[in-house]
Formats: structure tokens, C-alpha cells, sequence
């Protein structure tokens, strides 16, 4: 009997939860109902590492993690419970580490080491070079300061037996021919930085090196090898070459033969100048090892790729894989739970406040990352794609950037991609619409050079002089350009309902019906049944259960516009009690607002931690956001302003306030949690849980969500023995969430056909909540189960039990499938049973937990 995938559950490995810790918590899962655990990466990363996505090698796991026998012991933990493991793997990029032994080998060698095509480096020369020189900016100032402050030094590696040069903590490797001298004593003193003669010297052996050391600042304008977005810690790598693909993966494929492994997640696909080939290239190679693997184990390997998909768009036919790790269905429910009534009143209150439309603030924030952390990359495609055009075009480079800026400030996606030599019809469509917004704001003179690049960029074109092809530079632009102004800049700055403000989501649509819930369900089923579900994952911005909570807020019945404006009122008092010269924006003020709604916490002993975790918080939030702060250039005194008025709110009468707001709306709040946690786990796909979201997830932006779980708590909550509706009465303990997701599973793993390429189909609903109500069927051969989820609370008359008690419920009522109406329904949630006709009424709702998910034989 093979091992099926029913659920995954996300768990982050580092040097204080290990491998052997994992051990421990498999019964605890196996009784949830999970079927994989989903590894963060653990192949060997930076010392310290928390997240596992700085690589140092492909060739062993971490041993701060656990190492090999770490994940021997595991994997014979949950082969005995009848589990699996899925592995985390980063083929785009590995660290800029000195533990990473083929970069050292890069910079000590240059373009002669064995490596020098493992990394996406530059090799050509430019005009103020005479050599191949790697830029390195590394440095805290300009490099003269440095020396002047005698932070560089020769210093000799006992470990490698040679000399290196120090800088902090990081060591770069002396080309071989730059030695003269081999004596250690005499060595080092010739270079000592303590000396006019030894700056001299030190600056001479800089010169000599196949690196050149600069100033961090300047990393936009002259690195000269792809960064994983704009981190400097982290070098992209040629996935795209048959070598360096086999030298990489030998060992991962190596744990799948073994049985190891059951299946991968790739890390930032876009990020790989050919997607297709590898999602290709790793399938092949899987499929010819899996008739080597232990005979239960031999199923098709599950492929999930982290890929942002836009609003319309989908997965490639041509990458044959299981699907993406479940972004897009957090929008798809993020969507379906906001009321679009909320939308007017928010647009009026953010208009007030701050940079009102949001393209207009992504289209700011990627003008900035042009000039800044892409600028070069920018300027080498511009010219690129200059020298394109016959010389007596008279096509001047200056042209050409202003018009491939305007293609680049309104792309609509993270990149495009090639069938063949030309760009597959998505993508085609998707740099047709770039353009076409690119014609309203360029000059009528420049419209037919913007044609003749629409025309460049839709075919596939050869390498240039730099040994890059302009294709291949714009793909490696477009994609960290999207992220980093979007996800890491403007999320941050546009505030009108934070809720909205996701990894994966489009802040520019507010809400969608129940109609396109419904049809993105019925693609996933059709293209990818067994894409991931997810929630809540190590990258998002804020928790699952406080993005609901702030949903609550686009619903008319929250007053958030009539509230927050007496809230501007009341604490108008502090804006003065703070730096003087450093006033806190009503725009900060109204994003601090929302962050503190979404971590509200539920149980009252955890406020104690609070003040550190918004001090963390909010100095992440306002560099990234990057309008009176930034990481490059730090307003501490606006930053202290911030963390002083906040921490004012906990202090003040102001807490009551925002404590009964809290309670008032989180009711529904919690309704919304659950009604969340109901589709992800009953529609088509693979439900993901990230760990410890089991129970309430109020967290901010890592490193808070990536705080440690209390394990044992949540197992001794799991084996209390409380109905359903037991624990909606004490819904803050959060044991409601932790126990509908165990009984979702168990339905899941009691009937796996109602959940492998089911029939799906549409529940209309009719009568005065019809609005509130999302239901749908899934039909097997001899089963069916009809799954009922609620939305909009506020207006359902909650009482603290999470009862309903709106008369509405009995002017409401289901239509069922023709074919399907008769039959007697059994409530997996509730125990009840009911006979139904083609008119399903939704009477017992009045009263009770409105929502349900009931099973009856065909």
C-alpha cells in the first residue's frame, strides 16, 4: 500500500528544534491527522542559521539540525506511524558565507575555478576594469575608510593553513599568485594596517585579488552577479546548466532513492532562468529512482513549487508538477471573507491618510528599486537591448531605459516564461498589457521603440557580449523587482486594510464573491488537485487568525471608519509626546491601529510579551516601509517617536478602548478563523498547516511567527474530550480550532475519495443570508459530503458562545444538485443527522454554530 498525501504540516528546522525534537512530536501528529511532515531546508546552511535558506553545501544535512542520523531516526518515526517527509530545497541561490567552500573557491581563483559557472556572475570585463573582478559590498564604508580605521587585515586561517584577508566577521580567500611571501611572521607584518608602509602594501595585495572590496551602499549600482532579491548574502546560481543541476541535486535525489524523502518543495521558482526545464529535469530523475525506493514508497513524487501567482494567472501547462505551495488559495479565501460594502468607506478613510491608490504606490515603490537595489541590473538590460538596433536607427540608450521603464513599472506579474522560442500565451498577454499601460505615459515619439521592444522581448534571443541574453536579464529583473517593491515595500505602505497586505495576495482588489470562490476551486481541481492549501506559512506578514480578525473590519456593521476617527481624536495628545521634530503620520498611526487589532491577543497572559514583540515589530515595518526610515538610511529619532506612542496605547485609558473593540468584533472574528479552516480543509487540494496554527495565530512578521510552539500544550489540548460545541463556549482557549481541524482530517483520511479528483459542485443558495452562506459538494462513486461555511458576522447576531441568533436562518436555504437532493446527512462536527430534499433549510442555524460539514452514502 503506497503512502497517500492527506495534509502537511510545516515545520521550521534549526539548532533549537532539531531533527530528534521532531521525533517527539510525530504521535502527537499522527493523532491530528497528519500524513507528512513539510521540512524547512535542511541541507547544511550558516552556522546559526534559523531559516536554512543560506546553503553552504548540497552534499549533507545540517548537523545543527540533526545531520543524516537526526534524519534517519525521523524518518523511522514516521514510517512506523504510516508518514512521510517532504523537503524544502533552494535550487536559486546558496550564501556569500565563508563556510560556502565553492564560493571561497570563486574568489580565490576567479573566473579559473571549477566553480565560476556554478554562480549567475558577470565575467565580462568593463571599462574601468583590466580584469575579471568580482564585486564584494561588504564593506561598512568606503573602502579608504576602512583602511584608515585598520579594519582589514592578513590574517592566517589555521583551518586552511593559508592566509586570507579579515574583514568583521568574514574571511576572503588571496588568489594564489598574490602570494610572494609564505613566512607567517614576515607575511603579516608586511601588511599590518597599523603602518603607512602596510596600507600601502594591504591596498596593493587588494588590487591583485579577483574580488574588489566596496561600500554596501553602492551594491545597486555595481554588483556584477544576481543577488536572491537585493540580499547581498546570497548568490544566485546557474540551475539552468546540466552540470551544475546534477552536482547539486545528486544527494537530494540520493534521499529520495533511498526513501528518505517523499517529495520536494522548490524555493522561489521564478528566481530559475528556465522553470519549465527543471521542474522537467527533476520530475525525469525522480521517476527513474522511484523503482528504486522501498516497495510501499514507490508513488509518483509530489513536486510543490513557491510560486506567486497573480490575479488570473496560472501554473505553466508545462511544468509537470503537483502545484504551488498554496499562496494562491490564501487569496482565494482572503477575498471570499471581506465584504465589498467595506470598500467605499475604506477608500474614503485611506484617502485622508496617505498615498491613496495602490498602483500608484507599487508604481513609486518599484521607481525607487529601479534607481536603487536593481539600478545596475536595470542599466545592463537597457543597454542590452540597445545594442539591439542597427546604429542607424538612431535609438539612443537613454530612449530605451526611459520606455523599458514604464514596461517594468506596470508588469503585471513576477515574469514570463518561454514555450519553445516564444513566450507562452500567458505571458505574451501579460507584457501586451504592460505595454499597453506603458503607452498612456510615454511620449507619442517613443511608442514605436516601446512596439519594437514588445516585439524584442517576445522572442527568445541569444547571449551578448556579457553572456547574457536580454531575455534572460529581463526575466532575472521583473521577478525580485515585483517582490521587493510589492511584498517587502509597498504591503507596508499602503494601509487601507491591512488584511489584504499578504504574501501572495493583491491589495489593489478588495473582495470577490461567491461565484469566483467556486470557479478557482474547480480550476485547482482540474489542473492541480493536489496543489497546497495554506494560511499561514514562515514568510507571512501577519497570522492567520489576526488577518481574520481584520477582515472583520470591512464589514459595514464594524463602524471602523466612525471608530478609528474618534480613536485619531483621543490620541491626539501623543503625537506631542514623542521627538519634537519627528511627529508621528497619521498614516503610521493608522497602520499602528490595525497591528495592534491583529495581535490583540485572546488569552491575557500573553500581553506580558507583547511591548517586545511590537518594538521588534514595528522597527521592521516602518525601514521596510521606507518613507521616514529606511535600512539604508535610519531615522532612529521618528523610529523612537513610533515605539514611544505605541507603547503609549498600553499604558493609557486607550487600552479599555481598544480591548472592547477587540471583543466586540472578535466573535466574528473567530467565525471567520474557522470558516477558513473548514474550505481549506474540504476543498480540492492538499490542506498545509504551518506549525502550532492549530491553535489562535496572532503573530507579526518573522521572527515572530517563527517563535517556538508549546508542543505540550497542544497535545494535552488534543486529548481532552469536549464536543464541538463545548468548545465554541470556550473559543479563546483556541482547542475549537486544534479539534475541527482533527475531525476535518479524520474525514479526510475515513474517506480519501471524497477528496482525490471528487466531483465538485456548486450549492446555490437562496433567501436572506444567502450572502453569508458558501456551500458546495464534493460527490465520489459512493459518497458525498456537503460542506456549509458562513461568512460576514457581525450581522449574524453572535453571541460569545459563537451561536448565531438571526431569525434570518430560517428564510434560508440550500439548493442541492439535481440527482443529489434526497438522502439522510451525517454531521461530522456536530454528531446530528438530517433528512434532505432539493430545498436544504438552514433553520437549525438559528441558535446553534453556523456552519457544518455533512457525509452521506450515494
Amino acid at each position: 500500500m503506497t503512502l497517500s498525501l492527506r495534509a502537511t504540516y510545516r515545520i521550521q528546522f534549526h539548532k533549537d528544534y532539531t531533527l530528534y525534537d521532531a521525533i517527539l512530536l510525530v504521535p502527537y501528529l499522527k493523532k491530528l491527522g497528519i500524513s507528512h511532515i513539510y521540512a524547512s531546508p535542511l541541507l547544511a546552511s550558516a552556522s546559526g542559521s534559523l531559516h536554512g535558506y543560506d546553503t553552504i553545501s548540497w552534499d549533507f544535512i545540517d548537523p545543527e539540525r540533526g545531520g543524516e542520523e537526526g534524519l534517519l531516526a525521523l524518518v523511522e518515526t514516521l514510517r512506523a506511524h504510516d508518514m512521510g517527509l517532504i523537503l524544502d530545497i533552494v535550487p536559486n541561490h546558496m550564501t556569500t558565507n565563508p563556510q560556502n567552500a565553492w564560493w571561497q573557491d570563486v574568489l580565490q581563483h576567479g573566473r579559473g575555478s571549477q566553480y565560476a559557472y556554478y554562480f549567475d556572475i558577470d565575467w565580462s570585463v568593463s571599462a574601468e576594469q583590466e580584469t575579471h573582478k568580482i564585486i564584494l559590498p561588504f564593506l561598512e564604508k568606503p573602502l579608504g575608510d576602512i583602511l584608515e580605521d585598520q579594519k582589514i587585515r592578513v590574517s592566517y586561517q589555521e583551518d586552511t593553513r593559508s592566509f586570507a584577508i579579515a574583514y568583521e566577521d568574514k574571511i576572503f580567500p588571496l588568489a594564489p599568485e598574490s602570494l610572494s611571501y609564505d613566512q607567517k611572521e614576515f607575511f603579516t607584518g608586511r601588511f599590518s594596517p597599523e603602518t603607512v608602509e602596510g596600507k600601502s602594501n594591504l591596498l596593493a595585495l587588494l588590487q591583485k585579488q579577483h574580488y574588489q572590496l566596496v561600500w554596501w551602499q553602492n551594491a545597486g549600482d555595481l554588483l556584477n552577479w544576481r543577488r536572491f532579491f537585493d540580499v547581498t548574502a546570497l548568490i544566485a546560481l546557474r540551475m539552468e546548466r546540466p552540470e551544475v543541476f546534477a552536482r547539486t541535486h545528486a544527494y537530494v535525489f540520493e534521499l529520495y532513492r533511498r526513501g528518505l524523502i517523499d517529495g520536494l518543495r522548490i524555493d522561489h521558482v521564478d528566481g530559475l532562468l528556465l522553470p519549465a526545464q527543471y521542474c522537467q529535469d527533476l520530475v525525469q530523475a525522480l521517476n527513474a529512482l522511484t523503482p528504486e525506493r522501498p516497495e510501499n514508497l514507490r508513488n509518483t513524487p509530489f513536486i510543490f513549487v513557491e510560486k506567486i501567482l497573480s490575479s488570473g494567472e496560472h501554473l505553466p501547462k508545462n511544468w509537470p508538477v503537483s502545484g504551488t505551495t498554496g499562496y494562491d488559495f490564501l487569496e482565494q479565501a482572503s477575498l471570499l471573507l471581506h465584504h465589498p460594502a467595506g470598500e467605499e468607506k475604506l477608500n474614503a478613510v485611506w484617502a485622508r491618510l496617505g498615498p491613496h491608490p495602490y498602483d500608484k504606490v507599487m508604481r513609486a515603490a518599484r521607481d525607487e528599486k529601479l534607481n536603487s537595489s536593481f539600478y545596475k541590473m536595470f542599466q545592463d538590460l537597457a543597454q542590452s537591448l540597445t545594442e539591439c538596433f542597427p546604429s542607424e536607427q538612431d535609438i539612443t540608450p537613454h530612449a530605451v531605459a526611459c520606455v523599458l521603464r514604464e514596461v517594468l513599472l506596470a508588469f503585471p506579474v513576477y515574469r514570463t516564461y518561454f514555450s519553445e522560442t516564444n513566450l507562452n500565451e500567458q505571458s505574451r498577454a501579460y507584457l501586451s498589457a504592460a505595454c499597453e499601460h506603458a503607452k498612456k505615459t510615454l511620449p507619442a515619439h517613443l511608442i514605436p521603440l516601446l512596439m519594437a521592444l514588445k516585439n524584442l522581448l517576445t522572442q527568445a534571443s541569444e547571449p551578448g557580449s556579457g553572456g547574457k541574453s536580454f531575455q534572460d536579464m529581463f526575466v532575472h529583473l521583473t521577478a525580485p523587482l515585483v517582490a521587493k517593491s510589492g511584498e517587502d515595500t509597498a504591503f507596508y505602505r499602503y494601509d487601507r486594510l491591512l488584511s489584504r497586505n499578504e504574501v501572495g495576495t493583491d491589495p489593489a482588489i478588495f473582495s470577490k464573491g461567491i461565484e469566483v470562490f467556486h470557479q478557482t476551486n474547480l480550476s485547482r481541481l482540474a489542473s492541480h488537485p493536489q496543489a497546497m492549501l495554506c494560511t499561514a506559512t514562515h514568510d507571512h506578514k501577519r497570522g492567520e487568525d489576526g488577518r481574520a480578525r481584520l477582515t472583520v473590519l470591512s464589514e459595514p456593521e464594524a463602524n471602523w471608519a466612525e471608530v478609528v476617527a474618534l480613536w485619531f481624536e483621543k490620541n491626539k495628545a501623543l503625537h506631542t509626546q514623542g521627538s519634537a521634530d519627528s511627529p508621528v503620520s497619521k498614516a503610521d498611526e493608522f497602520f499602528f491601529y490595525q497591528t495592534l487589532i491583529s495581535a490583540w491577543p485572546v488569552d491575557t497572559g500573553e500581553f506580558s510579551g507583547l511591548p517586545k514583540r511590537l518594538e521588534m515589530y514595528l522597527t521592521k515595518a516602518l525601514r521596510e516601509r521606507g518613507l521616514k526610515t529606511s535600512w539604508a538610511d535610519p531615522d532612529t529619532r521618528y523610529e523612537e517617536s513610533c515605539q514611544q506612542f505605541v507603547g503609549q496605547f498600553l499604558k493609557i485609558s486607550f487600552f479599555k478602548d481598544l480591548t472592547a473593540f477587540v471583543d466586540r468584533i472578535s466573535p466574528a472574528a473567530a467565525l471567520n478563523s474557522l470558516t477558513q479552516v473548514i474550505l481549506r480543509f474540504t476543498v480540492p487540494g492538499v490542506p498545509d498547516l504551518y506549525q502550532g496554527r492549530e491553535g489562535w495565530d496572532f503573530s507579526l512578521v518573522d521572527p515572530d511567527n517563527r517563535r517556538p510552539v508549546d508542543y505540550s500544550r497542544l497535545g494535552k489540548d488534543l486529548e481532552s474530550d469536549n464536543s464541538l460545541a463545548a468548545l465554541a463556549s470556550s473559543w479563546r482557549d483556541g482547542r475549537i480550532k486544534q479539534h475541527l481541524i482533527c475531525k476535518l482530517l479524520k474525514l479526510r483520511e475515513n474517506y480519501p475519495q471524497l477528496f482525490v479528483k471528487p466531483r465538485y459542485e456548486v450549492v446555490s443558495v437562496q433567501g436572506e443570508l444567502a450572502d453569508h452562506v458558501v456551500a458546495f459538494q464534493c460527490v465520489s462513486a459512493d459518497m458525498k459530503m456537503l460542506v456549509i461555511a458562513t461568512r460576514f458576522g457581525l450581522s449574524l447576531s453572535m453571541d460569545d458562545a459563537l451561536r448565531s441568533h438571526t431569525k434570518g436562518w430560517g428564510a434560508t436555504h440550500l439548493s442541492l444538485p439535481e440527482g443529489e437532493e434526497s438522502g439522510e446527512w451525517e454531521s461530522i462536527l456536530w454528531g446530528n443527522t438530517f433528512k434532505s430534499s432539493s430545498a436544504f433549510g438552514l433553520d437549525h442555524f438559528y441558535g446553534s454554530v453556523p456552519f457544518d460539514v455533512l457525509i452521506a452514502s450515494r
